[in-house]
């Protein structure tokens, strides 16, 4: 046979072809040293496909050296092959799936005639049955061939469904599969935004809910709340918007009202100092949030709780009912906003202070979790928002609660 003529088997294509200055120095060295017989042998099927060793086949080519053949016997040639492929790269796991995803239809085949093979031999099927768990469901066996996991396999899977350009970061090494999916997974969660945020603009106002695009800053109302809940931005450059809240807050409230901010731990003392100025304290309660650990690295500290800050106007009584002082989360919430708080989490809030028929202002509403609290509990309720998106999501969650 030509050489020059000689096919490669589908296997032996998964893996790119060397290219450039890194082919040019293997071809100097057969060049110059002729074929290197430490590599071993260029593999071929019983057909005479290269199954391995493209590349040093090319090279003796171009080199007019001549190779050293052998043909694998075996029904094993996928695995194989990779095999020998992998001992030569240096892949790391997820790279190591992405492989594994392109030998699953291989590998399928393979079992497929093997299974035709041994019906046409007149094994039973209670005899092919040992050999089928031997080597379990293809993507199990892609998993260990390749050396990753079969969780890894199934989420390259996914990727290749749904994000194939993440799919090309992750085989050249730029991504791994976690970083991949946590991409993935962020891009769904913006379309679904988007989605609802579509949806809420063409929303109609509600007498029972009103969701106001502004800034706490400058945003005006001429009406007062019993309660104001809200759950402030938490880093250090938003702290100036508490003392902005207790300005506010002080306008907003209806004598015998009560403010309830939630709040980080990290500057609380700053956050107490600057709400003191404009109302009065009344009491802090705690909001806890088990299976939900915040590392505060600073600290050395995980924190499962948040402080509920409540304060009322200056000189003036909380005039509401009875409550304890001890709040729960059943789980995160950050499908609609990245500092949302869970929808279980605002209700037990709403549903232990506020009765039925009373009215709360969130002033940073974010995705309305504070409204669907307040709406599930029979009160009215406005929110401010300062994020467009936010506004029109907050209407879609608010008007699917109410209709």
């Amino acid at each position: 046979m030509d050489e020059t003529l000689r096919e490669y088997h589908e296997v032996a294509q998964i893996f790119p072809l060397m290219q450039g200055e890194e082919f040019e120095e293997l071809k100097r060295s057969i060049r110059e040293n002729g074929y290197d017989k430490s590599c071993g042998p260029i593999w071929l099927d019983k057909t005479g496909k290269i199954i391995d060793g493209r590349n040093r086949h090319r090279a003796c080519i171009e080199t007019n050296i001549e190779p050293i053949f052998d043909i694998y016997q075996n029904d094993d040639l996928v695995e194989f092959a990779i095999r020998m492929n992998l001992q030569r790269r240096h892949l790391n796991s997820s790279q190591c799936a992405t492989v594994a995803l392109d030998i699953l239809p291989l590998l399928e085949k393979e079992a497929k005639e093997r299974k035709l093979l041994n019906l046409k031999q007149n094994i039973t099927e209670v005899e092919i049955i040992p050999r089928r768990e031997e080597y379990g469901k293809s993507r199990d066996k892609a998993a260990e061939v390749t050396g990753t996991n079969a969780h890894y396999v199934g989420d390259a899977k996914k990727l290749q469904d749904e994000a194939p350009d993440l799919l090309e970061l992750v085989k050249i090494g730029k991504l791994t599969i976690p970083a991949a999916i946590k991409k993935l997974k962020e891009r769904e969660r913006l379309e679904s935004r988007a989605e609802i945020a579509e949806a809420g603009s063409k929303v109609a106002i509600s007498d029972r809910w009103h969701i106001y695009h502004g800034d706490i800053q400058a945003w005006q109302i001429e009406k007062q709340y019993d309660y104001i809940i809200t759950d402030p931005p938490y880093p250090k450059e938003y702290l100036p918007l508490w003392e902005t809240l207790a300005i506010r807050a002080d306008e907003w409230l209806k004598d015998g009202g009560l403010l309830i901010a939630m709040s980080g731990q990290s500057y609380l003392d700053e956050i107490y100092n600057m709400l003191s100025k404009h109302l009065e304290y009344y009491w802090i309660a705690c909001y806890l949030t088990p299976g939900q650990p915040t590392p505060l690295r600073q600290v050395n500290v995980n924190t499962t709780w948040k402080p509920l800050l409540m304060f009322t106007k200056k000189n003036d009584r909380y005039k509401g009912k009875i409550f304890g002082d001890v709040f729960k989360s059943d789980g995160n919430d950050k499908d609609f906003h990245k500092w949302g708080q869970s929808e279980s989490g605002m209700l037990d809030i709403v549903s232990k202070i506020c009765l039925p028929g009373q009215s709360i202002l969130d002033p940073f509403c974010g995705a309305g979790t504070t409204g669907i609290a307040a709406i599930k509990h029979d009160c009215f309720f406005d929110g401010l928002e300062l994020d467009p998106e936010n506004v029109n999501i907050s209407k879609a969650r608010l008007n699917d609660q109410t209709t």
